[in-house]
């Protein structure tokens, strides 16, 4: 197995740098990149982020756990995946504006007044997932990658977003009708914290009929494994947000089809790799994948009812 040290002077030589250039891509002095290919030092989290970021690999190809970039022959390398240029994000609608502003300022409780007094007003559900909670919560993902946001702070805001879903699932689910008996799993993969699109995902399938079961983040194989035992799903629905996870996405994957009691097991991923990298699903080993909480209602319906067409595929 590569080691980190190595692995990292071969990324640097692969593109033509040294390591005074690469210092100064990542805001770090070039003794401090000698002491990580020496092995003497090792990089914090942050740090491991920017590196693979400007490298363009996975987390597991950069430390040596994989000798396979899933990312070698993406149409983004080169470019940066931790800037709000890779994604042509709207513009935050009034709403979102609002809510993010609040719960910037640290007011969760009026945050939800807002979200209750435009359900009044006639906002759907759906409408507040997509437009206002997935919305505000990119804009936090581009604040904390552009420094100008701490840790503790998108923390709150996630957090808080989490509680106020919490209190709209029972209106949610009013409207729910049961057909037949279509099980899903949904999580955020092993080493993946970021898991409140994947609870949107969640709350809108079992809204459409499915009993759908919310894991959480960071779930590893042999849990999935196990509760694939235990519940014995039709799909799974899987995301990582961060392309530090995509080699979590693939061995998960792997694991599973390898399991002969689960060849029939559809399998949906989702999340910013995957929006951003059109063939990424693919590679992964994934039957299809969708962009947002809203088409992968779609993409479940169109896995396990007929034919696979992923609704992302495009």
């Amino acid at each position: 197995m590569t080691s980190f040290a190595a692995r990292l002077r071969q990324l640097r030589s692969r593109d033509g740098l040294r390591q005074k250039d690469l210092a100064a891509h990542l805001g770090l002095a070039q003794t401090t990149i000698a002491n990580y290919e020496q092995g003497s030092r090792f990089p914090d989290e942050k740090t491991m982020y920017k590196m693979a970021d400007h490298f363009h690999v996975t987390l597991d190809y950069l430390l040596g756990r994989a000798e396979v970039n899933l990312l070698a022959d993406s149409p983004g390398h080169g470019r940066s995946f931790f800037s709000d240029r890779d994604e042509d994000l709207e513009p935050l609608s009034p709403l979102a504006r609002r809510y993010l502003e609040t719960l910037l300022g640290g007011d969760r409780a009026e945050a939800g007044r807002i979200v209750f007094r435009a359900l009044e007003r006639g906002e759907t559900i759906q409408d507040v997932y997509l437009k206002v909670f997935e919305r505000a919560l990119k804009e936090v993902g581009r604040l904390w990658a552009a420094s100008g946001l701490d840790v503790g702070t998108e923390h709150f805001v996630t957090a808080s977003t989490q509680a106020i879903m919490s209190q709209l699932y029972p209106q949610l689910m009013a409207g729910a009708q049961p057909r037949g008996s279509r099980t899903c799993l949904v999580f955020a993969v092993c080493g993946e914290f970021h898991e409140v699109g994947a609870r949107m995902v969640a709350d809108l399938l079992g809204r459409d009929g499915w009993h759908c079961l919310f894991l959480g983040g960071n779930l590893c194989n042999d849990d999935i494994l196990r509760s694939v035992g235990e519940h014995k799903p039709d799909l799974l629905a899987l995301s990582a947000s961060l392309y530090l996870n995509v080699d979590s996405v693939a061995r998960l994957i792997r694991t599973v089809r390898g399991e002969r009691t689960q060849k029939d097991l559809k399998i949906l991923v989702g999340g910013r790799p995957f929006n951003l990298e059109a063939t990424l699903w693919q590679r992964v080993g994934a039957d299809g994948f969708a962009r947002n909480a809203a088409e992968a209602v779609s993409a479940a319906e169109t896995l396990v009812s007929r034919d696979p067409v992923p609704a992302g595929r495009g």
